[in-house]
């Protein structure tokens, strides 16, 4: 009777010690790869100017805080923004310095940004605004990444 109890904690233990393991989370180079293939997604609907799809890479009660600006939560608000920027004439962003940091719920993006416009009536480009930036993707049910708040400051510096 002794044997089979040792043998039951132990194996108990055991179990309890592998499913411990599996709670791990993400390493940062799975963090990057997830935040740089969501991220891409995002880049393209800016350069396309397709704030419409926008529903694709930020989640239905995502919170936008633009630089200078009061956060406004809901994906009209984020639509809207993004189609003042266009306005605007934002037409693209390049990150720099990335970093990422979190869970497999959630990962934290930071890093500077410039916000990029064509110069009218050539195929040349200038920054018109560099900022920090702070993405939060959060993990979805199908376990892809949507971006539930997106944050901007002023004075970042790419020199």
């Amino acid at each position: 009777m002794k044997n089979s109890q040792i043998t039951l904690l132990i194996l108990s233990l055991f179990t309890l010690f592998a499913c411990n393991q599996s709670k791990q989370g993400l390493s940062e180079a799975q963090m990057n790869a997830i935040v740089s293939k969501s991220a891409a997604k995002l880049l393209v609907l800016v350069a396309n100017k397709d704030a419409d799809s926008l529903t694709k890479v930020f989640a239905a009660d995502a919170t936008i805080y633009p630089p200078g600006e009061a956060g406004s939560k809901g994906m009209k608000a984020v639509q809207n923004w993004y189609k003042n920027a266009y306005d605007f004439g934002l037409c693209g962003i390049k990150y720099h310095d990335i970093k990422v940091y979190g869970s497999d719920e959630q990962i934290i993006e930071t890093g500077s940004a410039e916000f990029i416009s064509i110069i009218t009536g050539t195929n040349d480009t200038v920054t018109i605004g560099d900022y920090n930036y702070l993405n939060v993707w959060s993990k979805k049910n199908d376990s892809t990444y949507v971006l539930k708040t997106q944050m901007w400051n002023e004075g970042a510096s790419n020199q």
